[in-house]
């Protein structure tokens, strides 16, 4: 019930007014009158009206004088001014403290009923304005000691507990963290919805839980996971309150359209100062999720999942994607992605593993001279924050696919000959460099992180040459030179030009030039001969 305070020092208009209004039906209860200002100053302290009707002209303190009392000590106060006189300076002074309506004697009832139901509907409106000021001044609070390094208090905060905004269990109780947040990925697009689920399902439990002697407030993480943040404070510590929590928070879901599960982790119980601790090992909880489970609580502390690395499956994707052939780069991706998120791979396993491809194909981007931000627009740090808010298989491999292994293709198509090129050079040059050493292009290609059949037709492309042919002409080169200008012996210079079997470079020797090495070598004095002559 609304309470009604009449003031008047006529009796007979405060009894008319008694008479006229519909009490039963607007939900008005009378909670005094009185017949002067100081009176009613004293009686409107003591009970604080909802509506206060007022007259302008009283003998002592009249209504100018209480009327800006009342509107700095009772703001919430919706108050009705009753005058006899059409005064224009009552009138203003009326106006002046934004009272809410001006009424001529003798009030009539229509307009009276009229007046009462605008007034109800102005205290609606006024208590939501609160409420939902004292729940941003609240949600404000704990962002600051969630997210922002060092939880820094402000001097607001005094305030806040003094106006009784914050329950004293947030200084001198014990608190804990919740995090929420859908199985699914969707952009964020639930978190409002699923913030104001969760406070109204606290709100309904509030008398239930922690002996009532507790408070909570929610907010949303500061990106777009639509993750809901729920910190409690207490008196004491109740395990049957939080059982009682787990049983009736990821139900939740239930009330917001197209989110199948939400799932919630857990913090342990800290003192108020550890706040932000408390998110980060709800939100660690989170991550611990299996990713076959939905609408599931998980308590910090519950053991990590322990996966292998899958380097076999990684590599043959990085060496895919370096040779632009989209087929065996999706299939090697197919292969790759089974891997880590198979039967046993939790939310962070995946989102590590995810992050572990992304620094790799940066890796090897720099190693050609490149860089991930180049091919695909995004850098590492980008791409490792989108990672960290999916926590479901399928938006995963849309990122990972469509996005990541899509770009990296786009770049190696695009950069695909002039980085041939560039590739094959650097080939001939460390042939041309270690020819003496058993060189084989399986192993030429690992170095450069390529399919060796990929890389040997690219090599013969530009060069006109297989590898083996190309390697084989560079030894008899050097073989030809110090038969030339040397005086080793025959297995001696097969051994400086990489060949342990003599009798097989003999063979190959002559394929290549159509002698024999004693042939070539007396060619080779009588040309000296000749030039001396």
């Amino acid at each position: 019930m609304r309470k009604v305070v009449i003031v008047d020092d006529e009796k007979w208009v405060r009894i008319g007014l008694i008479g006229s209004i519909p009490w039963q039906s607007l939900g008005l209860e009378l909670a005094g009158e009185a017949a002067n200002g100081r009176e009613g100053i004293e009686l409107a302290m003591r009970v604080k009206p909802d509506i206060l009707f007022l007259d302008m002209r009283m003998p002592g303190v009249d209504g100018r004088e209480m009327i800006g009392i009342i509107k700095r000590e009772l703001p919430r106060t919706v108050t009705i001014v009753v005058s006899g006189y059409s005064d224009f300076e009552y009138m203003k002074e009326a106006i002046r403290h934004r009272a809410f309506e001006y009424l001529l004697k003798p009030v009539k009832k229509e307009e009276l009923a009229s007046v009462l139901q605008r007034a109800l509907e102005e205290l609606e409106r006024r208590e939501t304005r609160e409420r939902s000021a004292a729940a941003d001044f609240r949600e404000r609070w704990l962002r600051r000691r969630l997210f922002r390094p060092g939880g820094e208090a402000e001097p607001e905060d005094a305030g806040l507990r003094e106006e009784g905004e914050l329950a004293e269990w947030w200084s001198s109780g014990e608190v804990l963290v919740i995090a929420g947040c859908p199985d699914r990925f969707d952009c964020g697009r639930s978190g409002a919805r699923l913030v104001q689920a969760i406070r109204e399902k606290l709100e309904q439990e509030r008398a239930f839980l922690f002996e009532g002697k507790w408070d909570f407030i929610v907010t949303s993480a500061p990106d777009e996971s639509g993750e809901a943040v729920t910190a409690l404070a207490v008196r004491k510590p109740d395990a049957a309150g939080v059982q009682r929590l787990a049983a009736l928070l990821p139900g939740v879901s239930r009330q917001l359209e197209d989110t199948p599960s939400v799932s919630f982790g857990v913090s342990a119980w800290h003192g108020p100062e550890r706040l932000a601790d408390a998110w980060l090992e709800a939100r660690a909880a989170l991550r611990g999720r299996m990713l076959g489970e939905a609408g599931t609580w998980l308590v910090a502390g519950r053991p990590a999942a322990k996966l292998a690395w899958p380097s076999e499956e990684e590599h043959a994707l990085l060496l895919a994607l370096r040779a632009g052939s989209e087929e065996t780069a999706r299939k090697a991706f197919d292969r790759f992605f089974a891997a880590v998120s198979g039967p046993g791979s939790t939310v962070e396993a995946l989102q590590r593993s995810a992050v572990m491809l992304v620094h790799s194909l940066e890796k090897q981007l720099q190693a050609e001279g490149s860089r991930l931000e180049e091919a695909a627009g995004k850098d590492p740090g980008l791409y490792a924050e989108a990672i960290r808010l999916r926590g479901d298989a399928a938006s995963m491999r849309r990122l990972l696919e469509d996005d990541l292994l899509a770009a990296a293709l786009r770049h190696y198509n695009r950069c695909g000959e002039k980085q041939g090129e560039r590739i094959v050079r650097e080939i001939e040059k460390m042939v041309g460099e270690f020819y003496n050493q058993p060189l084989s292009m399986v192993q030429v290609a690992s170095m450069h992180y390529m399919n060796p059949d990929y890389l040997s037709r690219l090599f013969k492309r530009i060069t006109g040459k297989s590898f083996t042919d190309y390697l084989t002409d560079v030894r008899i080169d050097k073989a030809k030179e110090q038969l030339r200008y040397g005086s080793a012996k025959n297995y001696e210079i097969a051994r400086a030009v990489g060949y342990e079997d003599y009798r097989y470079f003999s063979q190959i020797f002559k394929k290549k030039t159509g002698l024999t090495i004693g042939e070539y070598r007396e060619s080779v004095a009588v040309e000296a001969g000749r030039e001396e002559s």
